[in-house]
């Protein structure tokens, strides 16, 4: 009776080694799928990235006004194989619609005017619990030491890799939003439509991206069905200042401030956003193109 114990033993553990084993080997196997996806996946984006670099300098050469750049935005690039199984949907979209959070303060933390005063804006109009604390920490991710403002206000003291200097995009602003959160429990924060307020590069705003959010911060004055008429629900894109201000003259003295619209030969940044479908697999990918000398580059994998 022992000994057919001691056999029903090591019977059931070599069971379960065998079994650990063909887990192990199922887990390898998964994971391998996986990376061979990835990299199917990867190889993919680079050929269609080479593509859009050898295509598109050909379509930005000819816009050449206002209303060019605009059907730039607005003409889907798309493809679809004939067996069904590859598609894909191209667009390109205007980084300059959007008030620069970078502009708040300078790489010491000094606020800068009037941007600064804009930010203390969106506070009056979209009340949160504690606005100072979430000023502290967008202007101590902005500055470049790592001396905290208050208490818990330096973001990279949390995440490690975070870089302090700039706000590059969304995921590293939601970074921020998130610190602010840990500290105040204030939801209140994400009422604000931060997407149609803010962006991350650039000087001024081209008024013909400017949400009507964003331009009533900015010129209040604006009576709302004007600013409707001129932001969400224009026809034709703006081609110059004048034709701004015959639209709405409260800009007069705003204008030169804070926006512009594209005019021939000037630089403009543009980012492109990709999503592609594979056999079902489906993929994402944005970079930045210039419409002056067309570099492509900031090739970013979403998925």
């Amino acid at each position: 009776m022992k000994r057919r114990g001691a056999v029903l033993l090591m019977t059931l553990l070599l069971i379960a080694i065998m079994s650990g084993g063909i887990a192990l080997l199922l887990s390898q196997s998964d994971q391998l799928l996986r990376l061979s996806e990835r990299s199917r996946s990867d190889a993919e984006i680079s050929k269609i990235s080479s593509d859009l670099k050898r295509l598109l300098p050909g379509m930005l050469s000819k816009i050449g006004s206002a209303h060019d750049l605009e059907y730039a935005m607005i003409l889907p690039l798309s493809s679809r194989s004939t067996d069904g199984r590859f598609t894909l949907e191209a667009s390109l979209h205007s980084p300059l619609g959007r008030f620069n959070i970078n502009k708040v303060c300078d790489v010491s933390g000094k606020p800068i005017e009037p941007y600064s005063t804009l930010l203390s804006a969106i506070f009056t109009h979209y009340p949160i619990a504690a606005p100072d604390t979430f000023i502290n920490i967008l202007y101590d991710t902005i500055d470049t030491d790592l001396t905290e403002r208050q208490a818990g206000s330096e973001v990279a003291a949390v995440f490690p890799d975070f870089h302090n200097g700039s706000i590059e995009n969304f995921t590293q602003f939601r970074q921020i939003i998130a610190r602010y959160l840990a500290l105040t429990k204030d939801t209140q924060i994400l009422a604000i439509p931060w997407e149609r307020l803010i962006g991350f590069e650039g000087d001024k705003i081209d008024f013909n991206y400017a949400s009507p959010e964003l331009v009533a911060l900015i010129a209040p004055e604006i009576d709302s069905e004007t600013l409707h008429r001129i932001t969400d629900l224009r026809t034709v894109p703006f081609e110059s200042k004048e034709q701004v201000i015959a639209a709405a003259a409260q800009l007069s003295s705003l204008y030169d401030s804070w926006f512009f619209v594209y005019s021939a030969g000037n630089s403009y940044p543009l980012i492109g956003k990709v999503a592609m479908e594979m056999d079902g697999a489906g993929s994402e990918f944005e970079f930045h193109i210039d419409t002056l000398n067309r570099t492509f580059n900031r090739l970013e994998i979403i998925q």
